[in-house]
């Protein structure tokens, strides 16, 4: 009995706890603050705006320099001339860190976009938006290039935005989507604040792996019916033959 009673004591703690909305607040454009919130505890993420920390040197014997091979003007050259490639987040996390402005917000949003229509879109029903302000100016070399880009935006993100409010709930939300023809950089940004409630999306996962079990058996029970259906179908018509061929 006190076993059954911790057990039930802890299940209840865990209910209650995942139970608790916790909320996201993103703050994007230049400069980019992700912040997380949960009852009166805020977490802060992400903030490009703050230089990152200097790691501590290591306390380790200083090596002397190898003396080093005098290299060709040429080929020193070139290596000044070569610019230092971008690195690339492995996650969304990082991304964040390493991609700021209209670059940025695009490729966010074509994420989203994709997840959307994946097999995890219905995760987003769980989403609650409380305020979704995004704000999107393209500008090109001249007229025609900014039409052409403005153009080749709208195609994509409108449907897009249409979809994510239609699966989640959005609660207040305004999108500036403008060309600039006398501008020469685009710029962006976006406000958003939403919360999510941790049961919520384990009650979505586990629905979403049962849809996902019973699928994959209907498809081998119906695979298995159709290979007895052929087999038979073979059997009768090898019959057939020997019959056949009995009598003639």
């Amino acid at each position: 009995m006190p076993v059954l009673i911790t057990l039930a004591g802890i299940i209840l703690f865990f209910v209650i706890l995942f139970s608790i909305r916790f909320s996201v607040i993103i703050d994007y454009g230049e400069e980019t603050v992700v912040t997380l919130k949960y009852l009166f505890i805020k977490i802060p993420v992400v903030d490009t705006s703050k230089p990152p920390k200097e790691k501590k040197p290591k306390n380790k014997k200083e090596k002397k320099p190898k003396e080093e091979k005098p290299a060709e003007e040429g080929a020193s050259q070139e290596s000044e001339k070569k610019p230092k490639e971008k690195k690339k987040g492995n996650s969304l996390i990082k991304q964040l860190y390493l991609d700021q402005g209209y670059d940025g917000l695009e490729k966010m949003l074509r994420a989203v976009g994709n997840s959307l229509g994946g097999f995890f879109g219905k995760l987003y029903k769980t989403v609650v938006f409380d305020e979704l302000y995004i704000t999107m100016i393209t500008a090109g070399g001249d007229a025609a290039d900014t039409a052409i880009k403005h153009g080749k935006l709208c195609a994509w993100l409108f449907p897009m935005l249409g979809k994510l409010v239609s699966t989640s709930k959005v609660k207040k939300y305004d999108f500036d989507i403008s060309p600039d023809f006398l501008a020469t950089k685009s710029k962006a940004s976006a406000y958003i604040k939403l919360h999510v409630t941790p049961i919520h999306i384990t009650n979505g996962v586990v629905v979403l792996a049962f849809q996902l079990l019973f699928k994959v058996l209907f498809k081998i029970l119906f695979a298995k019916k159709k290979s007895d259906k052929s087999k038979a179908v073979k059997t009768a018509a090898e019959e057939i033959l020997e019959t056949s061929s009995a009598n003639g």
